[in-house]
């Protein structure tokens, strides 16, 4: 799968900063570097849609192969995981929303592993995680232990997406 990044309401450049700057952020997890590179590697396509629109916010408007990721969103998808709830709960509030926002698209990226799993290259001998080999991956797992190799690290320094947003 290759990852495909796109934008209705933003230009190309600026969806694809957005994206770029978010997984920055997440591939600090070993976890989630390993896992975007599984999904960069496939043959199929994986397309994320980076959305500024308000009528997206906090909800899932995934479908037909498409992921909608919104910067808009305020609301972490993942919030009652306790690892999750765990990282957030060290955030500052008026970080918050930035980074909900990212780790919504940890969530979906996370889904997408989950739902496609029998196709993703997941055993790899030199893996550190033996459960990504079960039969059914769980995107909670994986959301869990991204969230517990993040806690360990420094929070992303910006404090929200109002440099993009501004320009929409």
């Amino acid at each position: 799968m290759s990852i495909r990044i796109s934008s209705k309401t933003l230009s190309n450049y600026d969806a694809h900063l957005a994206f770029n700057t978010a997984t920055a952020y997440l591939r600090k997890s070993d976890l989630a570097n390993y896992l975007i590179d599984q999904l960069e590697r496939q043959h199929l396509n994986l397309d994320i849609d980076v959305s500024t629109d308000p009528t997206q916010a906090n909800q899932d408007a995934s479908n037909s192969g498409t992921i909608v990721w919104c910067l808009r969103s305020t609301v972490c998808q993942s919030q009652e995981l306790p690892d999750v709830a765990a990282m957030l709960s060290r955030t500052q509030a008026e970080q918050k929303a930035y980074l909900s926002t990212q780790w919504n698209l940890m969530h979906l990226l996370a889904l997408a592993c989950q739902q496609m799993n029998n196709q993703l290259n997941f055993r790899d001998a030199d893996a550190t995680w033996p459960w990504l080999d079960e039969n059914e991956l769980s995107a909670r797992d994986i959301e869990n232990v991204v969230a517990r190799e993040l806690s360990e690290l420094p929070l992303p320094e910006e404090q929200n997406w109002n440099r993009l947003l501004n320009r929409v």
